[in-house]
């Protein structure tokens, strides 16, 4: 009898623990799973400026913005496919003013900003909508608290060399945490702000993989000469980080003027005259290196290096 009433309490209390308990859910609807892992990586990494979002939605915090950036920098680097710009030399720009008065990037300020950090694309966007609510239930011997976040974004790809939006997506997503009590046993549960950064993950997962298709397709890899020598070697601004190959054949380029749409002064293109061609033969550091090359024309500091 000592025997069964022991596990009938044991069975009792295990009852109440697990009605007790916290569960988070993650729910992506209609989503396409996301796996970095199995992102392939198309050429070299190009390298990308993720710019804080603005906040459309009427919850009206200053947060959300950046902390959806954040979200949005994390997942493109869990893929090791690029390289992003700290965030630190992006808010260096912003303090001077480059990016205006709302540190929101449009298509005018874009070719700036991306040519001063080296950067192929800006990704930004909105936060179109988010919400939070409560749903309380109370069932017998058990009550509880469901608190629910969901998020709604759009995101955007300017090209640098141009200013223009090449790519805009969406994505939605909601995240939600349970608070169950088991015969008033149990926790009360407090709004859980951590809420917000999964509803965000959910929203960046749900357009991850058409952003990366679209950085892929739509946004070409480039470098600089950053200095040039005497005996053939040209030194540029990528490297082994950025996942150039030994014996790789790149292009010179220089550019030349800019061709603009006269009715909304909107950058279209930029001449680009093709003066000569080289190897990658070493590496220097991390985020340099050096190309053997040939040239018609005298090759200067500033001159773009690309896959031809």
């Amino acid at each position: 009898m000592k025997n069964l009433l022991f596990k009938c309490l044991a069975i009792f209390v295990l009852i109440i623990l697990f009605y007790s308990c916290t569960n988070r859910q993650l729910v992506q609807q209609n989503t396409v799973s996301y796996e970095p892992e199995k992102t392939a990586l198309v050429g070299p990494k190009k390298k990308l400026i993720v710019i804080d979002f603005e906040n459309k939605s009427a919850y009206g915090q200053q947060r959300l913005g950046k902390g959806i950036s954040d979200v949005l920098t994390t997942e493109l680097s869990r893929t090791n496919n690029f390289i992003l710009v700290e965030r630190e030399k992006l808010q260096s720009l912003i303090n001077e003013q480059i990016l205006g008065e709302t540190g929101l990037v449009n298509q005018q300020n874009s070719v700036k900003i991306g040519n001063m950090l080296g950067a192929d694309a800006i990704i930004t966007g909105s936060i179109t909508q988010f919400g939070t609510r409560t749903e309380t239930y109370d069932v017998i011997l058990t009550s509880g608290k469901k608190q629910i976040a969901n998020c709604a974004v759009d995101l955007r790809i300017v090209d640098v060399s141009t200013g223009q939006i090449v790519w805009a997506g969406s994505g939605a997503g909601e995240a939600s945490v349970e608070h169950k009590n088991f015969l008033g046993s149990g926790k009360a549960g407090g709004y859980d702000e951590t809420l917000e950064g999964e509803a965000f993950r959910a929203a960046i997962v749900k357009v991850m993989k058409n952003l990366i298709d679209a950085i892929n397709q739509k946004i070409e890899w480039k470098c600089y000469v950053a200095k040039v020598t005497d005996t053939k070697k040209l030194y540029l601004s990528s490297g082994k980080k950025s996942n150039l190959d030994l014996g790789m054949k790149l292009g010179i380029f220089r550019l030349g003027e800019e061709i603009i749409d006269p009715s909304s002064g909107i950058v279209l293109a930029r001449e680009e005259t093709k003066i000569g061609e080289g190897v990658v033969s070493s590496f220097i550091g991390e985020d340099a290196s050096i190309l053997e090359y040939s040239a018609n024309t005298e090759v200067k500091t500033g001159d773009i290096c690309k896959i031809f």
